[in-house]
């Protein structure tokens, strides 16, 4: 499949492993992943692209303090926390 493709020295490791990044990255569920890729458990999945998942931790609390601070159910601007990510520990901030 990959000769045919043209790309060589690509392994088809490398193929599930492009998917299986670009899918974490694209914000698909890590256990549609994991089925996808046939994996015994979503644990495995989690293990093996967990660098992936850890370098998305920063746009997570960039959307949580998107949510936060738009006064949404009820909670006014002035009340809410500011979230940042500072060295993979969240610390609140007002």
């Amino acid at each position: 499949m990959v000769a045919r493709a043209g790309l060589k020295g690509v392994r088809f490791h490398d193929l599930r492993h492009a998917f299986a990044s670009l899918m974490l990255l694209r914000g698909a569920k890590p256990k549609v992943i994991s089925e996808a890729l046939g994996h015994a458990s979503i644990a495995f999945t989690m293990d093996t692209y967990s660098h992936i998942i850890s370098g998305m931790q920063g746009d997570m609390m960039e959307l949580l303090d998107e949510v936060l601070s738009s006064g949404k159910n009820g909670v006014s601007q002035k009340n809410n926390a500011n979230l940042t990510l500072i060295v993979g520990i969240t610390a609140s901030v007002n």
